[in-house]
C-alpha cells in the first residue's frame, strides 16, 4: 500500500471512532489522544495531516505503534496494518504469475477435493463458494442460503449472521455462546477488511451492516475485547436438540494473493457423534461446488 493509500486508510480509521458529543475524531482530537495515551508520543495534528495526505514518506517504528494505540487496533487488525505500512502493495508482496481467475480455480478445485463442510470466504467475508456438504448440512439445519440471493449483501457471512435467516441457529446458542460467536466474527471482519475500509465495496457494505442494530454494538464492543486473538476459528453447536446436534470448530486456510487473500474455512467435528453424522452427509453428498459470489471485482 502506497503512502496515499496508507494516508486515506488512516483518515478511513480515524474517522470510525467518535468523541464525547457523537462527532467523528478529527485530527486535533486524535492528536490529543496519542498524547493522552504516549506524553512523548511522535503524533501531533500537523505529523497526522502530512500522514493522511500521504506526505509522510517514513514512518518510524514509534509513530506506527502509537498511530495503532490511538486507533485502537486489535491484534488482527495490528498484523495487516504494519503490513500495510510497508509501502508495498499486495501485487509486490504475494507476486504471482497466474491471473485471479487461475488462483480461484484452483482453490476452488481445492474447495471441491476437501471431504468435510466447507466455504470459500474473500477479504469482506463474502462467501464466494460453497461446498454441497455445507449446503446439506445448511439445510438440515433449516437455513436456506438461496433465498438471500437477490437479498443486499446476501452472501456475506457477517450479513447472514445478524439477520432473521440466522435466528434459529442463534435460539440454539446460549446468551454468551452468542456473543462470543457475534463478537469473534466482527473482530475477524476487522481483520481480514483493515486494508480495505478506504474501498467504495467496503463503504457500501459498512452501511449496509450498520443498519442492523446489533452489529453496531458488536462492531464498537470488539474494541474492547481487542486482545483476543481471533483468526477465524469457532467452536460451536447447531442442530435442533430432538435430532442431530452438531459440535465442531471451523479452521481457516489461506491462499495469500496478488488481488486479496482467499480463505476456506472447513467445519472440523469434535466428537465421534458429529463424525459420524458428517461421515453419512459426506457419503450421500456428491462432491461438487457452487459459485455464489464474484471475485475478485467486487459489484457495488
Amino acid at each position: 500500500m502506497n503512502r496515499k493509500a496508507f494516508g486515506k486508510l488512516i483518515a478511513a480509521l480515524r474517522k470510525e471512532h467518535f468523541d464525547q458529543d457523537g462527532n467523528r475524531l478529527t485530527q486535533a482530537k486524535l492528536a490529543e489522544r496519542a498524547q493522552q495515551l504516549d506524553p512523548h508520543s511522535p503524533l501531533n495534528e500537523i505529523i497526522i495531516g502530512k500522514i493522511e495526505r500521504g506526505e509522510r514518506a517514513i514512518l518510524d517504528d514509534q509513530t506506527l505503534l502509537n498511530l495503532a494505540d490511538t486507533l485502537e487496533l486489535s491484534l488482527g487488525e495490528r498484523r495487516e496494518f504494519y503490513l500495510a505500512a510497508t509501502g508495498l502493495d499486495d501485487e509486490q508482496i504475494y507476486a504471482s504469475e497466474k491471473s485471479a481467475e487461475e488462483i480461484l480455480a484452483a482453490v476452488i478445485h481445492m474447495l471441491t477435493d476437501i471431504q468435510l463442510p466447507a466455504l470459500l470466504l474473500d477479504p469482506y467475508l463474502d462467501v464466494i463458494a460453497i461446498n454441497d456438504i455445507l449446503l446439506n448440512l445448511y439445510q438440515t439445519s433449516q437455513v436456506d442460503l438461496y433465498s438471500r440471493m437477490d437479498k443486499p449483501a446476501g452472501f456475506n457471512l457477517l450479513s447472514f449472521i445478524f439477520s432473521a435467516d440466522f435466528e434459529p441457529q442463534r435460539k440454539l446458542m446460549s446468551h454468551q455462546q452468542w456473543h462470543n460467536f457475534a463478537v469473534g466474527n466482527v473482530i475477524y471482519f476487522r481483520r481480514t477488511t483493515l486494508r480495505y475500509r478506504t474501498t467504495k465495496y467496503f463503504k457500501t457494505l459498512f452501511k449496509h451492516l450498520r443498519r442492523n442494530r446489533e452489529f453496531r454494538w458488536f462492531w464498537e464492543q470488539a474494541l474492547y475485547e481487542e486482545k483476543r486473538t481471533f483468526l477465524g476459528g469457532e467452536s460451536f453447536k447447531i442442530g435442533a436438540p430432538d435430532s442431530d446436534r452438531y459440535n465442531y470448530l471451523t479452521t481457516p486456510l489461506i491462499t495469500l494473493t496478488p488481488y486479496g487473500n482467499l480463505e476456506i474455512i472447513t467445519h472440523i467435528p469434535r466428537d465421534s457423534e458429529t463424525a459420524t453424522a458428517f461421515y453419512r452427509m459426506i457419503a450421500a453428498t456428491p462432491s461438487t461446488v457452487r459459485q455464489l459470489s464474484s471475485w475478485p471485482e467486487k459489484v457495488v
